[in-house]
């Protein structure tokens, strides 16, 4: 395994090119699910007109978020238990082979290119099935009457909205919402990672939204918050009917 200080260094994951930050490793898929005694091929390729000729090339681990990021195997190095790297000089792509697939390879596997310094891919999180997949349920709390009556609101004249979803394996999920029809990021806080349930092995997440007060109060406003699942599916919930 990497030394961690030398692993921490290495978290920029896109260099600047005068005044465009550009994204060096590509990692296209987000999320991988299988099933025990599976194989999976993992992939990273170059941006345009940067060769993985011109770097060492890497592949490591995180488990969970926040934990140190291990070190897997590098380019040509010899297959070792259940991993194989393949650099592919032609295609401009390093891939990573991990065969015979327990619980313990569910982990978010990132592909780096190291030179001077080195460039993380956003990574691919793998999830080693073993529940039975279940969708969410979604849902969106409107603001507590607690906020919108708090002496705060001299200050601050907006109102949060709460989405959760909540009962789904696996954890692959992407939250968005939308204003009026209009996406929004700004003012948005959700959740670093989706927290299991022991018991149940489910998960559930949650995501905040403020809006301005007078966006809340409009009768015609429409807020509505989409959970994407990790095999594409949408749900989405609008919570205009709280203000109808």
């Amino acid at each position: 395994m990497a030394p961690y200080s030398f692993v921490i260094c290495l978290s920029t994951v896109f260099i600047s090119v005068g005044q465009t930050s550009v994204h060096i490793v590509l990692q296209s898929t987000r999320f991988i699910s299988a099933l025990p005694g599976d194989k999976v091929t993992f992939d990273c390729s170059m941006a345009a007109g940067v060769s993985v000729s011109s770097y060492t090339m890497h592949w490591y681990r995180q488990d969970h978020y926040g934990q140190p990021i291990q070190f897997i195997i590098k380019e040509y190095d010899k297959t070792t238990q259940n991993y194989e790297a393949i650099l592919n000089t032609k295609d401009n792509m390093f891939s990573l082979i991990v065969s015979n697939l327990t619980a313990e390879d569910s982990s978010t596997y990132y592909c780096a290119a190291s030179h001077s310094q080195a460039f993380f891919g956003n990574g691919t999180k793998l999830t080693v099935l073993a529940a039975n997949v279940t969708l969410p349920k979604v849902k969106i709390l409107p603001p507590s009457p607690k906020e919108i009556c708090s002496q705060d609101k001299i200050n601050d004249k907006r109102s949060t909205l709460v989405c959760v979803a909540s009962g789904f394996y696996p954890d692959h999920v992407s939250v968005s919402w939308k204003v009026n029809g209009v996406a929004r990021q700004d003012s948005v806080s959700t959740d670093t990672s989706a927290q299991q349930d022991k018991t149940t092995l489910m998960y559930h997440i949650s995501s905040r939204i403020k809006v301005n007060d007078t966006d809340w109060m409009d009768l015609k406003s429409s807020f509505a918050c989409t959970v994407q699942f990790f095999n594409g599916d949408e749900y989405t919930v609008d919570i205009s009917k709280y203000i109808e």
